[in-house]
């Protein structure tokens, strides 16, 4: 398997699904051998059957810099795209020296390794598509050969996985994938991280958690604070997150003159991050594209009642929630203000959508995902 991320170095949900599909398909006995990018230090594990090889020394992260004029101090390269070209490279070494039945790749970054993989060593290649190129820059100028990569890697493997019926759609419609070899997985979650949580209620706490760019939504949501502070001037909204947007952000919030109501927490660790689902009321999703969107299973599984972007995978599958049009921040606002006024409401909400995430366990995914072997083998 080639990955990007791994705790405790993962910016989103792409470091979340490789721990919990490795951590799960090795109780159902599957050996696992993960070549991920090493970053601060060696990756401390006690999941069995898994071997996880830490490839060169790479303090990057595809999300927030995909400029060709970066400059690292250290790594393989002198910007990104060299570091991925690096990485491809020795992850191919190493193969060469180990014994599997399947290699699997996760995104753009280990498509190309993948591909020779499967060339030099007759394997069959599975790629799972958690977010591609039109989503990450929210399909203003999204990189051609970044997109090419994509296509490549999605046409020359044995079966494709994704992460939403949206996302199989836009493989088949923008990469000429066949729809035959394209298998939906949602992701999961684990609720028993949030057993325990203290939920403070009816604080008037509205949260976004996400990267800061474009793809996540956070200028529409300072738009529906601004709708929703004419109304209520005793809402707290909590931007909770990094990204180049950042220092953007602060200057619209300042322009928009609602500053005093609004906290930029930057990077939340896991612990903080918990509390911060805990104090909520609202959770807002606003994503101008969302392949699947874990952060709201995490929010329900939280206690805490969900408003989602219709564009969102998991607004496929999960029926308790608000679904709105990212763009649409006079009914964002209003979803948030009910949401706030009527309690009750979002204790219907709550208790509906907990039942709905049992459909969700990582158990599921791996079980899936092991299907997916046994066709390829």
């Amino acid at each position: 398997m080639l990955g990007w991320e791994f705790p405790p170095a993962k910016t989103g949900g792409l470091g979340t699904h490789c721990y919990e599909l490795v951590k799960n398909l090795s109780k159902k006995g599957v050996k696992v051998i993960l070549l991920i990018p090493k970053r601060t230090g060696n990756v401390k594990h006690n999941i069995p059957n898994v071997e996880i090889i830490e490839v060169g020394s790479v303090a990057l992260n595809p999300y927030n810099r995909t400029r060709p004029d970066d400059k690292f101090e250290k790594g393989y390269g002198w910007n990104f795209f060299e570091e991925v070209r690096a990485f491809n490279k020795r992850c191919v070494e190493i193969a060469k020296t180990k014994k599997f039945d399947v290699v699997h790749c996760h995104d753009w970054m280990t498509m190309d390794a993948g591909i020779e993989i499967k060339k030099t060593m007759g394997k069959p290649l599975v790629v799972t598509v958690h977010s591609t190129e039109y989503d990450r820059t929210a399909n203003i100028y999204p990189m051609n050969f970044i997109v090419n990569i994509e296509k490549r890697g999605i046409q020359k493997a044995d079966l494709v996985i994704t992460v939403s019926k949206g996302m199989k759609k836009q493989l088949i419609e923008k990469y000429e994938a066949e729809e035959e070899k394209i298998i939906v997985i949602y992701n999961g979650i684990d609720p028993t991280k949030y057993f325990g949580l203290i939920k403070k209620d009816n604080k008037g706490i509205v949260l976004f958690l996400g990267r800061l760019t474009n793809q996540k939504g956070p200028y529409f949501f300072l738009h529906t604070a601004k709708k929703v502070l004419e109304k209520r001037k005793d809402v707290m909204f909590i931007v909770a997150g990094q990204g180049e947007k950042m220092p953007e952000l602060i200057r619209m919030a300042i322009g928009l003159g609602i500053m005093d109501n609004i906290v930029f927490t930057g990077y939340l660790p896991e612990e903080e991050l918990l509390q911060a689902y805990a104090m909520a009321d609202v959770y807002v999703m606003p994503s101008v594209a969302e392949p699947f969107g874990i952060t709201a299973l995490e929010a329900i599984a939280s206690g805490t009642p969900v408003i989602v972007s219709k564009n969102a995978g998991v607004a496929e599958e999960i029926l308790h929630c608000f679904k709105v049009d990212f763009w649409d921040t006079h009914e964002m606002a209003n979803k948030i203000i009910c949401l706030l006024k009527y309690p009750i409401l979002g204790e219907c909400m709550r208790k509906n959508s907990y039942r709905e995430i049992r459909n969700f366990g990582w158990d599921k995914v791996a079980e899936q995902t092991i299907s997916v072997y046994r066709r390829t083998i």
